[in-house]
């Protein structure tokens, strides 16, 4: 539903730039952006755990999708203790969440997204940006 200020054709308008700028995880002709990730959903059916309902071999992975998305990205902190060196990095991902509807994912907890050649573990994700602060518009 749009607004008064923002209408249908204002909303449409902004979807196609922001398409535009990250591109097309599958078409070689890809935005300005041009960063992608591959997000990995473990596999709960195909883990096999203990009677603790721990991983027991460690988790299986359904097969990676490549996502458009804008990154903002941290210096490195490292820290070193008696079991070695340790490198952290907090990394935001942002997503269209028109490509996501499109593709029919959402992003969840625990889900494993590789970027520059790191693995980063989705532990927080936030949904409230809004267009014209209308909640059908985020």
């Amino acid at each position: 539903m749009s607004g008064r200020y923002y209408p249908q054709k204002d909303l449409d308008t902004i979807e196609k730039f922001n398409r535009e700028l990250l591109g097309e995880p599958n078409i070689s002709n890809d935005g300005i952006i041009d960063q992608f990730v591959i997000l990995y959903r473990p596999s709960v059916y195909e883990t096999e755990t203990n009677m603790y309902g721990e991983a027991s071999e460690g988790k299986v992975y359904k097969q990676g999708v490549k996502l458009p998305c804008v990154v903002d990205a941290e210096d490195f902190d490292f820290n070193i203790s008696e079991f070695g060196a340790d490198n952290r990095q907090n990394v935001s991902f942002a997503f269209q969440r028109a490509y996501l509807v499109e593709v029919d994912l959402k992003p969840d907890i625990g889900d494993i997204l590789k970027w520059n050649e790191g693995y980063f573990e989705v532990n927080t994700y936030n949904e409230n940006q809004l267009v014209g602060g209308q909640p059908d518009n985020s």
